[in-house]
C-alpha cells in the first residue's frame, strides 16, 4: 500500500491507474513481504518438483514432493492464464492426474511417486509451453481488463491483481531482476513524459515479450596477482563460461575484462545470469591469489545479437526486508527487555541470543550471497532450538517456532503500514466529537479500534479515493479487522504461505552447506529468511517484555506459541477442530449467539507497538 504522487494519471481511467499502481508495488524494494511480488508460481512450482526428484526416497524426499505438488496444483488450479488454448490443456491432464490434494498427500497411491516418469514428461511440456506463452498471454488478459469501460468493482480488481502478480512471477523466474520491473514502473508507466496510457502499455509490453536472447555480458576486475596470473597464461583465458583478458587501465592499474555469453529475457537479467556463471568460474581460476581482494567495477557493458553495446554505470537488486521494523522510538523499548531477559537468562541462553545477533550481523555485512544465506538461517535455527519438548528436525524445529511469529506479524505489518500511510498524507481524521485525531503517538491497539469506526475509515477512504490500489488494500485489511473470523483466516493461510516457504529456505540452506550450490533467485530467498529471523527476534522480545519472568528464548517462544493458539482460537473458534459435527455445532451457536469471537488476545499483542 505505498503511494507514489508522481504518477501522471492524466487521461488514465480507474483501472489503469490502480494497475499502474500495482505493479509499483509489487515491485518495490520497500514493500513489505505480503505486499511484494509472490515468489511461486506454476513454472516455478514445477521446476521445483522436478528438481525435488533428485532426492529419491532420502533426507524426505516424499514428504518434500507432496508439499511441492500440493502447492502446483493450488496454483494451477487457482490461474485462469493456463486455461487458454494454447497451452492446450495440458494443465488439466496433469491436475487430472493429481487428482486431489488429499490422493496427493497419500504417498501410497500419489501419482508423484507412482507414475513419475508420466508426471516428469507432462511438467517437462509443460514448463516449455509456459516459457514460450505465458508472458504474452497475461499481458492480453490485462488488456482486456484493462480496457474495459464499466464500473470498477473488488472482482474486477482482484482480477488485476490476480494477472499482474503472476505476470510479475513468471518474469523473475525467467530471470528478470525485481528492480528491473520496478524500472519499467519508474521509466515508462509513471509516464512523467505526459504520454498516454497506451503508449506506456505498450513500450512496457515490449520490455517483457522478448524471446530468450543472447548476450554477452562485460565486467572488469582489478586485482594485481590474477592479472599477472593470466599474463603467464595464454590469454584470452576461456574458462567453464568466462573469458578473461588482463588489461592495463587508463591509470596504469592492473585489471582484468571478463566476457560472460549468456541467454535472458533482458539486458539486466543478462546481468544476473553472468554474476551466477562467473561465480562457478572465479571462484576457481582465483583459487591462487590468497586472500588478496578483488576489486569489481559497478559499471558493465551488455552487448546483443546485433552488436548494440548498452553501458550501466551501476546496478543494484537489493530488496529492502528492515522497513517495517523497529522505529527510533522503540529502541529503548528493546534494549529494556533484552536486558532484562539477558540479567534472567543462564549463561547459555545468553550466548544462544548473542550467537543470534552475531549471526544476524554477519548475514548484513557479508558480501557473498550464500554467506549472507547460511547466516541468517544459523542465526535463526541458534535463536529457535528447543523450544519443542518434541524431536524435531532442523526445519520443523524452526517452523515450530517461527511460523506463530509471522502469522501475527501479517497484522502488525499492515496495521505499521496503514499508519505510515494516514502521517505521510498527513490525513486530517477527525473522532465523533469532531476533534482531530492525533496518530504520531498513537500505538497499534488504539489505531486498530479506531479502524473499526465506519465514521473514521470512511474519512481514511475517502483521503485514498485518489490513489485506487492503496484504497483497494485498505478496504481488504479493514474487512478483515471488522470480522474476527475472517482475520483468523488470513493469519493462518499467512502462516500456511510462511511454512511452505521456510521449507524451500531449508532445502536451499542444504544445498549451499553440503553441496556448494546455490540458486539464482537467492536474493529474493534471502530478503524472506532476513524478514522471518527479524520477525522472530521481534516477537521474542515482545513477548519478554510483557511477561518480565520470562527467563530464556525457549521460554518466550513457548509462551508466543500458547498466545498464539489462544489468539486464533478465540478469533476462530473452529480453528483446530477436526469433527465436522462439532464445527457444525460450534457454527450453530455462533450464528445464535450462543458463543462469541474475540479479539482480545490480539489487541494486547497490538498494544505493545508504540
Amino acid at each position: 500500500m505505498r503511494i507514489d504522487k508522481r504518477l501522471n494519471a492524466t487521461g488514465c481511467t480507474s483501472r489503469q491507474v490502480f494497475f499502474i499502481e500495482c505493479w509499483g508495488n509489487l515491485s518495490h524494494k520497500d514493500s513489505i513481504d505480503t505486499d511484494r511480488v509472490s515468489f511461486n508460481n506454476p513454472l516455478n512450482a514445477l521446476k521445483e518438483l522436478l528438481f525435488l526428484y533428485r532426492f529419491g526416497d532420502k533426507f524426505k524426499g516424499v514428504e518434500k514432493r507432496a508439499r511441492a505438488a500440493e502447492e502446483l496444483f493450488e496454483l494451477l488450479s487457482a490461474d485462469k492464464v493456463v486455461c487458454d488454448a494454447v497451452f492446450e490443456g495440458i494443465p488439466d491432464q496433469l491436475l487430472a492426474l493429481m487428482a486431489s490434494v488429499e490422493v496427493i498427500r497419500d504417498s501410497g497411491r500419489s501419482p508423484i511417486e507412482k507414475k513419475r516418469k508420466l508426471v516428469e514428461s507432462i511438467a517437462a511440456q509443460l514448463i516449455a509451453s509456459l516459457e514460450e506463452h505465458y508472458i504474452v498471454k497475461t499481458i492480453g488478459l490485462l488488456d482486456v481488463e484493462l480496457q474495459k469501460t464499466t464500473d470498477l468493482n473488488d472482482e474486477d480488481l482482484n482480477c488485476i491483481v490476480s494477472l499482474t502478480n503472476g505476470l510479475m512471477s513468471m518474469v523473475l523466474t525467467l530471470g528478470m531482476p525485481l528492480s528491473e520491473c520496478y524500472l519499467l514502473f519508474q521509466r515508462i508507466l509513471l509516464g512523467k513524459k505526459g504520454n498516454a496510457f497506451s503508449e506506456r502499455f505498450n513500450s512496457w509490453k515490449d520490455k517483457l515479450c522478448v524471446p530468450q536472447t543472447t548476450y554477452v555480458v562485460s565486467l572488469v576486475m582489478e586485482n594485481d596477482r590474477l592479472h599477472d596470473m593470466l599474463m603467464s597464461a595464454q590469454t584470452p583465458l576461456c574458462f567453464n563460461g568466462c573469458e578473461y583478458t588482463p588489461f592495463l587501465t587508463d591509470k596504469q592499474k592492473k585489471a582484468t575484462s571478463i566476457k560472460i555469453k549468456t541467454q535472458a529475457i533482458s539486458i539486466l537479467s543478462a546481468k544476473t545470469n553472468a554474476e551466477a556463471i562467473l561465480v562457478e568460474s572465479l571462484d576457481v581460476v582465483a583459487y591462487m591469489i590468497g586472500k588478496s581482494v578483488i576489486n569489481t567495477h559497478n559499471a558493465f557493458t551488455v552487448t546483443d545479437e546485433q552488436g548494440k553495446d548498452t553501458h550501466i554505470g551501476k546496478f543494484e537488486n537489493e530488496i529492502n526486508v528492515n522497513s517495517d521494523r523497529l522505529t527510533l522510538n522503540e529502541f529503548s523499548f528493546f534494549i529494556d527487555a533484552i536486558s532484562t531477559l539477558y540479567v534472567k537468562t543462564s549463561r547459555d541462553s545468553v550466548k544462544k541470543i548473542s550467537s543470534a545477533f552475531h549471526f544476524l550481523r554477519n548475514g548484513v555485512s557479508n558480501a557473498s550471497k550464500e554467506s549472507k544465506y547460511t547466516s541468517f538461517w544459523s542465526a535463526l535455527e541458534s535463536l529457535t532450538l528447543g523450544v519443542s519438548a518434541e524431536d524435531l528436525t532442523h526445519d520443523e524445529h524452526v517452523i515450530y517456532s517461527v511460523v506463530p511469529c509471522m502469522g501475527v506479524d501479517y497484522v502488525v505489518k499492515q496495521m505499521v503500514l496503514t499508519r505510515d500511510v494516514i502521517r505521510s498524507e498527513n490525513m486530517v481524521i477527525t473522532d465523533s466529537n469532531g476533534t482531530v485525531i492525533n496518530f504520531e503517538s498513537m500505538d497499534l491497539a488504539t489505531l486498530y479500534g479506531l479502524l473499526k469506526e465506519r465514521h473514521i475509515s470512511s474519512q481514511i477512504e475517502n483521503v485514498l479515493s485518489h490513489y485506487p490500489y492503496a484504497a483497494f488494500m485498505f478496504r481488504k485489511f479493514l474487512a478483515l479487522c471488522n470480522d474476527h473470523r475472517e482475520m483468523a483466516k488470513k493469519i493462518i493461510k499467512h502462516a500456511d504461505k510462511v511454512t511452505l516457504q521456510l521449507h524451500r529456505l531449508y532445502i536451499l540452506r542444504n544445498s549451499i552447506v553440503h553441496n556448494a550450490e546455490s540458486s539464482m533467485y537467492i536474493d529474493f530467498l534471502t530478503a524472506n529468511l532476513e524478514h522471518y529471523l527479524r520477525g522472530t527476534i521481534n516477537a521474542m522480545f515482545y513477548m519478554a517484555s510483557t511477561l518480565p519472568k520470562v527467563s530464556s528464548p525457549e521460554e518466550a517462544f513457548i509462551r508466543y506459541h500458547h498466545m498464539y493458539e489462544t489468539m486464533l482460537k478465540n478469533l476462530e473458534p473452529t480453528y483446530r477442530v477436526t469433527k465436522q459435527a462439532k464445527i457444525n455445532e460450534i457454527n450453530g451457536k455462533l450464528g445464535n449467539g450462543g458463543m462469541v469471537t474475540k479479539d482480545d488476545e490480539l489487541v494486547k499483542w497490538l498494544k505493545l507497538h508504540s
